[in-house]
């Protein structure tokens, strides 16, 4: 789709000129309005999650209130199923912030990412959108979960 545009934007330029430039700015607009835009995607920072608990005889099941939050996010290369993670690019760490970063290079299978959360073995994942190029994920350092994992603060693939 882009290329028609690109095309139409063109030819429409040619004939502009032709006639002595009226409209070019509007052209150039065009043209420069056609770059493919990239859309971002996050995991959820929560997670809604409905369990069902068996109690033996003699005691009384409860349920947390709070819904599991956003503990971690995977790139994978063709589905989770298929287990082929990618490992981060790189990692740079301050005081308070551990930043993952992936650098997606072009593959004949959608790269997925999969959304962990605490308290759950429940996950999500979707394929990312052809043209996704990069991961950030930004994990809180100045506090855990039980087990030694680290809360994350943003994440986006753009």
């Amino acid at each position: 789709m882009p290329q028609i545009i690109y095309g139409l934007a063109v030819r429409s330029l040619n004939r502009r000129a032709r006639r002595g430039g009226r409209g070019l700015l509007a052209c150039l607009a065009l043209l420069g309005s056609v770059a493919v835009a990239r859309a971002e995607v996050s995991c959820p920072d929560q997670l809604e999650v409905e369990q069902r608990a068996q109690a033996p005889s003699g005691w009384s099941i409860g349920y947390s209130g709070i819904a599991p939050r956003l503990s971690g996010a995977t790139l994978f290369d063709g589905p989770p199923a298929n287990r082929v993670s990618l490992k981060y690019d790189r990692r740079r760490q301050t005081a308070k912030e551990l930043i993952l970063t992936w650098v997606l290079r072009d593959s004949p299978r959608s790269h997925y990412l999969l959304c962990s959360y605490e308290r759950t073995t429940a996950q999500i994942n979707t394929a990312l959108p052809p043209g996704t190029g990069r991961c950030d994920v930004v994990f809180d350092r100045t506090t855990s979960y039980p087990g030694g994992g680290l809360p994350v603060k943003r994440m986006v693939c753009q």
